[in-house]
This record gives structure tokens, sequence and C-alpha cells, in this order.
């Protein structure tokens, strides 16, 4: 590695099963991960990871020990888990109310533990929207660059999106969205972090555009679609079809396996699904399993529980299983960054609809279908060819090969962005080096 350079990574949780960290890491470039809680390679926690212990844990448990990689072996890591846990009590405990009170206070509460925890040889300092302001201007002070992670769409655009959604579905959200004065402080937060940051790396060009509408310069935006399937090799669909009817779907008696996985809320586009999954009932024959949070009222969701499972939130180490068991994946979702479950999605071998808000890497040709957002129609009409077509396993291979190249490509780009010369080969979850 020939780089002088030595990132602070500031993250709040597992955002995208520690990537970025990772790559740091990997490179040699990364001082120190700074976050709110991280199990580690603790004897306690890796007897707690046995999958005969593992399956009996509770869903709270199960997300802690997740929040671990061994890619990370080595690294500096420090934890505040004090603040981890008053963090997840104050958005319990605002359930059915705005959480941007809580992200506000967390994000501050994360900066100033890291500003007395000190930097260290850090010349660049690395941080995700809503939680960085002021370690940004803590930075600034003392002449170090500042990379922002965009992870969703600027804010303000985002809460356009969901008061339109809110009136076109009355009475679905358990909780409706109202625009509060701590969501208008968080998005001005964000706002100012995206004024202070040298480089804002985002997963789409949906969220750049939405970034640019607002007034922040093209040049300052880097489009890198970092996608991670942790602890699981990508299981391209030739690989998943071998030996199996090129459409096992037409040979099985409950049809097309259909998988959803998000929050069950109107972001997300989950209405326009079931509004598909009725109509094709009697036309074709299926199961859908929708896997999340579930942000609807049950009385909303009752006359679907025919068309649709609803599993409610599922650890991350049992979203394999599901992957495994589909199809064909479906987010119809109206704003995201760059959705993690469409990487994860390609990486199983599963043709993916989804459309250009969810920020997906793929395109109509290959890995699936994009769809106009609020479309019912368009969803259904790529669910029945999808049932028709016979797969074949040529486009799969294909499939597999552009989403390794994409890979590739986007961990050159983010090389670039962070000023990385050089960078060793990275290893991915199919075992090729990049």
């Amino acid at each position: 590695m020939i780089s002088s350079n030595k990132v602070a990574v500031a993250q709040l949780g597992a955002r995208k099963h520690y990537q970025e960290p990772i790559l740091l890491h990997q490179w040699n470039v990364l001082d120190t991960l700074y976050t709110d809680f991280y199990s580690g390679d603790r004897i306690p926690f890796n007897l707690l990871r046995h999958s005969r212990i593992s399956e009996h844990l509770p869903a709270v448990m199960k997300r802690m020990i997740d929040r671990y990689d061994p890619a990370l072996k080595g690294a500096k890591i420090v934890h505040f888990p004090v603040l981890g846990y008053n963090y997840t009590k104050s958005l319990k405990q605002l359930r059915g109310q705005s959480t941007a009170s809580a992200h506000i206070e967390a994000g501050k509460s994360f900066c100033r533990r890291i500003i007395q925890h000190g930097l260290g040889d850090a010349d660049t300092v690395y941080g995700f929207n809503g939680a960085c302001l002021e370690l940004f201007q803590y930075a600034k002070q003392q002449n170090l660059r500042c990379i922002l992670d965009q992870t969703l769409a600027e804010r303000y655009y985002y809460y356009q999106l969901m008061q339109a959604e809110e009136a076109r579905w009355p009475g679905w959200s358990s909780y409706p969205f109202t625009l509060t004065n701590a969501d208008r402080e968080l998005a001005d937060r964000e706002q100012q972090e995206q004024d202070l940051a040298d480089q804002i790396i985002c997963g789409s060009e949906f969220v750049k555009d939405s970034l640019m509408a607002r007034g922040v310069s093209a040049e300052k935006i880097m489009v890198v679609p970092l996608g991670r399937v942790k602890d699981s090799a990508p299981l391209i669909a030739s690989q998943l079809m071998s030996g199996q009817s090129q459409s096992p779907w037409k040979e099985r008696p409950e049809g097309l396996h259909i998988l959803f996985a998000g929050s069950v809320g109107l972001r997300k586009g989950i209405p326009y699904l079931l509004e598909v999954l009725l109509q094709l009932k009697g036309k074709v024959p299926f199961v859908c399993k929708a896997a999340g949070s579930i942000e609807l009222r049950s009385e909303v969701l009752q006359p679907y529980s025919e068309v649709c499972q609803f599993l409610g939130r599922v650890p991350r180490s049992e979203m394999a299983a599901l992957y495994t068991w589909a199809d064909v994946f479906v987010l119809p979702s109206l704003c995201e960054g760059s959705a993690m479950v469409i990487y994860e999605a390609l990486k199983f071998g599963l043709q993916v609809v989804t459309t250009h808000n969810s920020g997906s890497i793929i395109s109509n040709e290959v890995g699936g279908s994009i769809v106009p957002i609020q479309d019912s129609k368009a969803i259904a009409v790529s669910l029945l060819n999808l049932f028709e077509q016979v797969t074949n396993n040529d486009c799969s291979t294909k499939l597999g090969i552009n989403v390794e190249q994409m890979q590739a490509k986007a961990i050159d780009n983010f090389a670039d962005a962070m000023m990385v010369s050089t960078p060793v080969p990275v290893v991915t979850n199919s075992g090729k080096k990049l």
C-alpha cells in the first residue's frame, strides 16, 4: 500500500456490514473505527454466535452479536456501548413519534465522545449523514479532510415524498409521518454536514440528483455503489439451480417465491406490491414473504394476509435462508440511498424488481426490472413476465460476472475518493481478488 492517509471512521451502527472500514483496514489506512457498540472477537460473544446457541437467542441479542466482522480483526476499534444503549432506548421510547430528536442527540453525543477521545494520527475523517456535524466542525479547525457518506436522499426531498405518500394512503401507517421541528433540525444538520464535507460519497445517481437539486456542487459528489453480503458467499442462480429445472416455480405446487425485505411501511412501497399480489391471485401460483418491521396498521394488512406472509423483523444472520428460498426479490421503494438488500438479492442469484429511487445497480437488461415508483401495473407485468420466462445459466452467469465487475469498479472509485493509491487486492465474498 502506497498512501500516507490515515482515516478515522465515525459510524453509528453496522451500516453496510462495515464495508467502508473493512476496505480501509485492508488497505492499511484505517486509523480508528469509532462506533456505538461492537461485540468483537471476544469469547462470550463467540460462544453466543455458535449456531446451536444463537438460534435460541432473543432478537435483540442476535442483533448485538451481529455487530462484528472477522475482516476487522486487528483494527483499532473504539466503541461507546452506553451511548448505544441510550440511543436504542430513546428510539424505543419514541415509537409512534418522530425519531429525529433521538438521532440528533445520539449524533451530538457520538461526536463529543470521539472528540474527547481524540482522532489519533488521522488526517481524514469519514462520517455518515446526521451523525458527524460537530466532528466535522472540529476536524475543520484541525485542518483535517472531511468525507461524508450520504446514505439517503436529501432529507427535505425525502420529507416531501413521505407527506405525499401519507396523503395517497390515508389510514395505512401505524404512526403517520408529520413534519416536526426536530425533523427540520435533522435536515438542517445534514445540510451543514454536506456543506462542510470536502467530498460526498453516495450510493446512487438518485441521491446525487437530490443533493444537486438543493445546490450541492456535482464536482463534490461521487457515486460509489458499494454492496456487501456478510458471512455469505454469493450464490448466483446457475449455482442455486444446479440440478434443478430452469423454471422451478412452474413445477412447484406453490409456484413463484416472491421476497420483500425492508420495513413494511410506505417508504419501501409495500402497498404497491400488496396490490399486485391481489391482482395475481388466481392467475399464477405464488408465495410471498415480507421480512421487516411492521409499520402499517394490522387492520389494513389483514385483507392481504392470504397473499403475503408478514414475518416481522428478521436478524441478518437468518436472511440467507430467505434469499435462498426466493426466486425473485421485489423492492418498490420510493426513497433509498442504495438499498443493501438489492445487493444481497443479486448475490444470491435472484431476479430483482425495483425502482430507480432504490438506487439499484441493476438494469432492465441484466438482473431484473426497473419500474417507476408508485406503479403497481409495472410490477405486475414484471412478475408475470418472470413467471413465463425460461431462465438459463448463461444469463445467470452473466449476472454474476456483472455484479463482480460493478463491485470491483465501485471499490476502485472508493479508493480514488479516499486518495488511496495502488490498493492491495480486496477479496470478495466469492473468494475472488479485485
